[in-house]
């Protein structure tokens, strides 16, 4: 184990955690500004996405699936919800809520799709061929991360 002062000088942003949330603060920016005319945020864009590929699922079980805190899911999902695009019912366990897309929600997805494509193209030109190394080491990141 090396300690912060035996790793070479470096300035911060060239630091693996600074450089992360830098570059997905600025991507979310990017998506969130695409995703405006649409209502929605790409956090909320996301979770309605999962909610339509996988179906009803529990509140903890989409949080892991996302890899955000439950809190911070809350947040996202509370506004989906008082505007009718997703459901929330109780579980077998009371304390459980299971979240699931309405047709409101996916009439919303169908129409924010195109605006998410929009933004998804311009980063897929802007990077170029280094499109699919970076995806497959942010995975990788991820992985390595997860508790």
């Amino acid at each position: 184990h090396r300690d912060l002062h035996s790793f070479p000088t470096r300035r911060s942003s060239d630091l693996l955690c600074g450089a992360l949330r830098k570059a997905t603060r600025a991507v979310t920016r990017l998506y969130d500004d695409a995703l405006r005319p649409a209502g929605l945020r790409v956090t909320q864009f996301a979770l309605l996405r999962h909610l339509v590929r996988d179906g009803e699922q529990r509140m903890r079980d989409l949080s892991a699936s996302l890899v955000v805190d439950e809190t911070a899911l809350n947040r996202s999902v509370r506004p989906l919800h008082d505007k009718g695009w997703i459901a929330i019912r109780t579980g077998r366990d009371r304390r459980e809520r299971m979240l699931s897309i309405t047709h409101a929600g996916r009439a919303l997805l169908a129409e924010a799709e195109p605006l998410w494509l929009a933004a998804q193209q311009r980063m897929s030109h802007e990077l170029g061929a280094r499109w699919d190394i970076l995806v497959r080491s942010l995975r990788e990141v991820t992985e390595s991360a997860a508790p």
